[in-house]
């Protein structure tokens, strides 16, 4: 499992005897920035594939992927949390 600091991917690479460098901070969010926004722009049109035309099925896909979105949000929240890292607004 990995921890806060990625310590078993860390640990891993120096058990095979590679070495890499890390990434700059900025450059790590900027990239999981746009992986969480390609995931999302995915994730968004699926309600209407799945329902078509059918509004009513449309709109509880949506609800259904909203409360997701919610859920995974709070999750990345406390994950966060017990990585020390302050709440969203500290940062901006």
């Amino acid at each position: 499992m990995l921890n806060c600091r990625g310590e078993s991917g860390i640990a891993a690479r120096q058990d095979r005897g590679t070495k890499r460098e890390l990434m700059p901070r900025d450059v790590y969010e900027i990239m999981i920035d746009q992986m969480a926004g390609l995931v999302l722009t995915k994730l968004g049109g699926r309600p209407a594939r799945v329902a078509g035309h059918d509004l009513g099925l449309r709109r509880r896909a949506e609800t259904v992927l909203r409360e997701l979105r919610n859920e995974i949000a709070n999750a990345c929240l406390e994950m966060a949390a017990k990585c020390g890292e302050p709440p969203r607004s500290e940062h901006d």
